[in-house]
Order: structure tokens, then C-alpha cells, then sequence
């Protein structure tokens, strides 16, 4: 199974996206879009932090509707199957840059702004599986799939692409916790009850390749010592690759468990569509390639279109 994975796109000021096309010439079984998908936050006026909910409903629309008409991404969502591309969200997505939904604080005074944010992404996955047919995004912001005061939190999905093969679309900011003046006893990205069920599901196929949807970076996850060691304990005896983003480059990294243990290995691409500092810098167009096979995962990850870093990964000892 092929499947392609990007992050970090910024279509207003980014308007032609020629990732979508590389990708779509590839010819993946599916898509993984790995967050920072709108970034609401930059060149926005005034900051979404001091926007009432209608003003932060009518800017978020604005922000997804301009993806959704951007021509080579409708093109590559419409190539594919329906219900194979998939969505997680990161910061900019969620809220604004390093913004955390898991504060006291945060929900009391922007809880209005994370239950429509959550819901503008589930209606964007639900635009996604249909192929972003017409109509199946909202039309306009007043629209009553966006005001739910109920609104559940994001589905953080396990999904079983084949027999041997799992997908899980991680949450890491509805629960995530910051980390100034906060114990790492008390820190978190996942919570209690995501963890646990992903561990089910991980741990409920101990024969399978594990792709672990990211916003963030395993560097990311440093300061958050107990869900850093929560996965770390996963991938000792499950083989679990990260597909990650955020950072607007391409990396590959690996972390050791010790002798007779799995590795966790790591696969990032970032930067589909923005400059290196998202208004400042070199352009990037950075997109990633994972080609699951009985005997091996190969990993190939494209700058312009060009392979910058790859990688085999031997399914057996799960060593590269």
C-alpha cells in the first residue's frame, strides 16, 4: 500500500500548491494531511484570539472554503477513493500558534472558539470522504453543523487499512496541557482515555505496521515526559512509524528502546505549501512517500518534487 503524506499549507498567500499534483502522479492508495492545514492565526486581523465566536466561525470558513477551491488539491481529493484522505489538525489549526486545549483557562475563555473549531474539522474530513463533492463542505459559517454547544471532542480514529496494516489519526491538542509552570506529572498531549484506546488497538495487533499520525515532531513530545514514554513503551514491542509534521522540513529520525527492543522510528514532512518561517524564507513543497510491503516499508521524502531523504525499514526486525 502507498500512501502520501503532507503538512503545512497556507493557501492565502500560497496559491498554487504543485505538491498536489506530484503526489496525485504517484498514484497513492491514500492521503494523510498532517495539520497546519488553514493556519487561522497568520495574516489575520484581528488575531482569532480576539475575535467573538461568530467572527472566529466566519474566518475559519473563509480559511477552509480557499483550501477547497484550490484547484490542485480538489483535483487530487477528487482522483481518490472516496474515504481515503485523512485529516488530524496541529496549533494553527486548532487555535493559533502553540495553543493547548487542555488548560482550565483556555476552556473557559475560548471553549466557544475550540467547539467550532473541532467541528469545522470534522466537516472538513467529512468534505474529504466524499471526494469534496459540492455541497458536502458547509456553505456558510451560520451553518448548523458549526454551533453545536454539545460538540463532541475530535475523533481520534484507529483505522485498519489491511490485515497487517493501521492508521491512527492522533488528537494532540484537544487534551495537550502546556508546559511553563506545569508539573510533568500533570503534563499531557493525548490524555488518559485517547492513550488507552489507541494502546488497545495497537496493542490488538501485534503483527502489524503502526503509522502514527502526528501534528508534532517526537521532538515535539520531549517536554511532555509521560506520553513520550507511553509511546516509546508502545513501540518496544510494536512496529510503529510516526508520520509527522509542523516543523517545514523533511527529517528522518529513529529512537532506540535498547537491546531485544523495537525501535520507534519517525518520518516528517512539512511544508507543502509556505516559506520556511510560513511568510519569510524559501518556498517550500515538501510532501513524503510510504510504500507498505509484505517484506518492508520504504520511506521517500520529496523536496520540489525531488528525493531529499529515504529510507527502507525491514518489517521482521523492524531495523533499517
Amino acid at each position: 500500500m502507498r500512501i502520501a503524506f503532507a503538512s503545512c499549507v497556507f493557501t492565502e498567500l500560497y496559491p498554487d500548491h504543485p505538491v498536489w499534483g506530484w503526489i496525485a502522479a504517484r498514484q497513492p492508495d491514500r492521503v494523510v494531511l498532517l495539520g497546519d492545514s488553514t493556519y487561522f492565526d497568520i495574516v489575520a486581523t484581528p488575531h482569532p484570539r480576539d475575535m467573538d465566536d461568530w467572527a472566529f466561525a466566519q474566518h475559519v470558513h473563509q480559511r477552509y472554503a480557499g483550501l477547497i477551491a484550490q484547484p490542485q488539491f480538489a483535483a487530487l481529493v477528487g482522483a481518490m477513493p472516496p474515504g481515503t484522505v485523512d485529516a488530524i489538525w496541529d496549533d494553527h489549526d486548532f487555535l493559533w500558534d502553540n495553543s493547548t486545549g487542555g488548560d482550565r483557562d483556555m476552556r473557559v475563555v475560548h471553549g466557544g472558539k475550540i467547539r467550532l473549531a473541532t467541528a469545522f474539522l470534522e466537516a472538513f474530513r467529512a468534505a474529504l470522504r466524499q471526494q469534496l463533492a459540492p455541497g458536502s463542505f458547509p456553505l456558510a459559517p451560520g451553518d448548523p453543523a458549526f454551533w453545536n454547544m454539545n460538540q463532541p471532542p475530535l475523533t481520534a480514529a484507529a483505522l485498519q487499512l489491511a490485515p497487517d496494516l493501521m492508521l491512527h489519526l492522533s488528537d494532540g491538542r484537544t487534551n495537550r496541557t502546556r508546559t511553563f509552570l506545569v508539573p510533568e506529572s500533570k503534563r499531557t498531549i493525548f490524555g488518559d482515555a485517547q492513550k488507552a484506546a489507541f494502546a488497545q488497538a495497537i496493542t490488538n495487533a501485534p503483527q502489524a505496521v503502526h503509522l502514527w499520525a502526528s501534528g508534532s515532531t517526537i521532538a515535539g513530545y520531549q517536554h511532555y515526559t509521560k506520553d513520550l514514554a507511553w509511546l516509546m513503551g508502545l513501540a518496544a514491542q510494536q512496529r510503529i512509524l510516526v508520520l509527522s509534521g509542523d516543523i517545514h522540513r523533511n527529517a528522518l529520525d529513529a529512537f532506540t528502546n535498547g537491546p531485544n527492543l523495537f525501535p520507534l522510528h519517525e518520518a516528517t514532512s512539512s511544508g507543502a505549501a509556505l516559506k520556511d518561517a510560513v511568510v519569510a524564507g524559501v518556498v517550500r513543497q515538501n510532501f513524503g512517500i510510504v510504500d507498505i510491503g509484505p517484506q518492508q516499508v520504504d520511506i521517500s521524502l520529496f523536496k520540489r518534487n525531488r528525493l531529499e531523504h529515504s529510507r527502507t525499514i525491514f518489517r521482521q526486525p523492524w531495523l533499517p
